[in-house]
């Protein structure tokens, strides 16, 4: 065991360590992967407070509720890279003294390796789940302390921060309740306190269902498996390591069921490779790092798991700074506003920092897309398949797009298709406005977001309501992404079965239809009923 003060200096040490890194990383290296993301949900925080609903992005979706309810509010005071620099130091502390108190000296480079490896997180940009991680630290710090209330306030927080991490938490909790059944009793209480709150995030994701996906390939189970296997055989028959040991078991389940079963969790369940090498540096020592030959073949791996993410995150963002600033969109922002009717979206190429879903919506501009790979899948799966020209432009319609963005950045890779669809001349796509650096296309014969019976146009989109003016009663279709919750001035709305609201209205006129949660509506779509629409 430490010594007093011993542990406590190795933890403050770890925490400096991971915050000088981080900080390095966050204000001179390039912008992560899901910083763009973060920078606009932040945006919109800040403009319009806790909504529910944003019509900006994806034809309409969940806003914050299902995806983080703590860190844009944090980030919105402190700002993303300050609150990332502290989230990883907090968690660098926390690591430390948990497997510090757990397994004594023995864990020292396991916790300084996490300082290290863990702040190249700024890389991905994941902040939300690092966040969520460093409250799921402090929770297990907790819970050794035996602070049961303490236990619980943590659990929630960290569940509001990210639903991920949560799950992961649980995961590593599980492990520890599998590893010490003969004190089981101990862990009726925290057991009890992470069920309730999981119910809570059940309830949510009943009240406001997402419906996406993401993906999850072959190639990365097989690496997330590999990982599992070799952790579990290095810590077998060592007895003070099958806390560890039961983790890889209970770990390795997760993943394969999160193969299996298509869910908005998908591939993210293997976001623990951010921390593979402290954890296969602990397994390690804990058998005193023999043999030497799986000693050295599983630090390669776990190098390897670890590290690869990190280096992509990084050579994207590095590849093209440029598009990551407002003065390169602009341009296309100063035509859009100029020509763009609210009757009408854009659709951008996605590039590698999609930065085109920060800038444009800001600026009022509706996209047919946008940051958040769940919101892809399967709504616009199309543009992750075999992609030709006449799909393409059905789907363009489909979603009431007008005019196509595409830029010099490098595109993402789901974007490759469509960049070699919108630059082979094969589509009712022209060029309307050019620069050095981007160029807007104009679709012949764009469909407008509401169409029906007689003429139909919106006047006026906003974050959660739209203004409508319809020629004659009748249904229409409006392309905006259904949920229970939308109401109209006049009539009632209902789901497409391609996923739009459709609107039944008796009479011509302006109507409105506002996002607006109330219990009637919250009670019937927790029951599984649709609302009524005569």
């Amino acid at each position: 065991m430490y010594r007093a003060g011993a542990l406590a200096r190795e933890a403050v040490v770890s925490a400096f360590a991971a915050a000088s890194v981080a900080a390095l990383l966050a204000w001179y290296g390039p912008p992560g992967s899901d910083f763009a993301a973060h920078a606009y949900q932040r945006a919109v925080f800040l403009q319009h407070g806790f909504s529910l609903w944003n019509n900006f992005w994806y034809a309409g979706r969940y806003s914050f509720v299902t995806y983080s309810l703590l860190y844009y509010p944090l980030a919105g005071l402190f700002g993303i890279r300050l609150l990332a620099v502290a989230t990883i130091a907090l968690a660098a502390l926390a690591f430390a003294v948990v497997i510090g108190r757990e397994w004594g000296p023995t864990a020292r480079w396991s916790s300084r390796t996490f300082a290290v490896v863990w702040a190249g997180i700024v890389l991905s940009a994941a902040f939300p789940f690092a966040l969520g991680i460093a409250l799921a630290l402090l929770a297990l710090w907790a819970l050794q302390a035996r602070r049961l209330w303490r236990f619980a306030v943590l659990c929630a927080l960290t569940l509001a921060a990210s639903p991920l991490a949560f799950l992961l938490f649980a995961l590593l909790l599980g492990g520890i309740a599998l590893s010490r059944r003969v004190a089981s009793r101990q862990l009726v209480q925290p057991g009890l306190a992470v069920a309730a709150i999981g119910a809570v995030e059940v309830v949510l994701w009943r009240l406001f269902p997402g419906g996406g996906r993401y993906p999850f390939s072959f190639a990365e189970l097989a690496a997330a498996v590999t990982f599992c296997l070799i952790g579990a055989g290095v810590t077998w028959r060592v007895e003070r390591a099958r806390i560890l040991r039961a983790i890889f078991v209970v770990y390795l389940a997760a993943c394969l069921a999160a193969y299996l079963v298509p869910s908005a969790i998908g591939e993210n369940i293997a976001r623990l490779r951010f921390a593979a090498i402290p954890v296969a540096v602990l397994a390690f020592s804990l058998r005193e790092w023999r043999p030497r030959l799986v000693v050295v073949v599983g630090l390669a791996l776990a190098i390897a798991w670890n590290v690869t993410p990190l280096a992509a995150s990084y050579a994207k963002g590095a590849a093209d700074p440029a598009s990551s600033t407002a003065a390169y969109w602009a341009p296309a922002v100063r035509f859009l506003q100029q020509n763009l009717t609210p009757s009408y979206r854009v659709e951008v190429v996605d590039t590698t920092g999609h930065w085109g879903a920060v800038y444009l919506p800001k600026a009022g501009i509706p996209l047919a897309r946008g940051w958040f790979r769940q919101d892809d899948f399967p709504e616009n799966q199309l543009l992750y398949s075999a992609l030709g020209p006449r799909a393409y432009t059905r789907w363009l319609r489909s979603l009431g797009v007008r005019y196509v963005v595409l830029t010099s950045a490098p595109v993402d890779y789901s974007a490759r298709g469509e960049e070699a669809v919108v630059m082979s001349g094969q589509t009712p796509l022209r060029p309307v406005f050019t620069t050095s650096e981007l160029a807007v296309f104009e679709l012949d014969g764009a469909r407008r977001i509401v169409t029906g019976p007689g003429k139909a146009s919106v006047v006026r989109l906003t974050q959660s309501h739209a203004v409508l003016r319809l020629g004659r009663p009748g249904t229409y279709r409006v392309a905006i992404r259904y949920s229970p919750y939308w109401k109209s001035s006049t009539g009632c709305v209902w789901n497409g079965s391609d996923g739009m609201m459709r609107l039944v209205t008796p009479r011509a006129g302006t109507i409105t239809l506002g996002f607006d949660v109330d219990a009637q509506r919250a009670l019937t779509t927790l029951a599984g009923r649709k609302p009524d629409c005569p």
